[in-house]
């Protein structure tokens, strides 16, 4: 009576396909956790901020500039704002009120510098040492 079964050669064929599966696994779940969402949220969350801060919608013109500190006018109610870079970038209201915009910011590395009437080049460095670059265009005051 002959009974069918697996063979030698089949078994270690098996075991080999299964092991090949594993160690690739192994490898697209570490490829996963080094471009982990954190990691990429810190590139999106910063060109999000510079472009929130040219929005149409807020329509900001440039009107002093200094290291730590933009004055900004809102074109549409005609209120003056400061942007400040301390540990957090944050726009601060005539009213006393705030609006944190990009946080986690090493202040004393971070800096606004002037470049026209419009422009402005943001260097700003994150707690964890990445240093983020930007040029925020303002609308022409009118």
């Amino acid at each position: 009576m002959k009974r069918s079964a697996f063979t030698l050669v089949e078994c270690i064929g098996s075991l080999l396909v299964t092991s090949m599966v594993v160690v690739l696994t192994g490898y697209a779940l570490t490829a996963v956790r080094t471009t982990s969402r954190p990691s990429l949220d810190r590139a999106t969350d910063w060109i999000i901020c510079l472009q929130e801060l040219e929005s149409p919608d807020h329509r900001f013109a440039l009107k002093r500039a200094e290291r730590y500190q933009l004055e900004l006018c809102d074109l549409n109610q005609r209120r003056i704002y400061e942007l400040c870079l301390r540990d957090r970038l944050y726009l601060r209201a005539p009213n006393g009120g705030y609006m944190p915009i990009f946080s986690n910011i090493r202040g004393e590395q971070s800096a606004f510098k002037r470049l026209d009437s419009q422009r402005v080049h943001v260097t700003v460095v994150r707690t964890n040492g990445q240093k983020l670059e930007g040029v925020v265009c303002f609308e022409k005051d009118r």
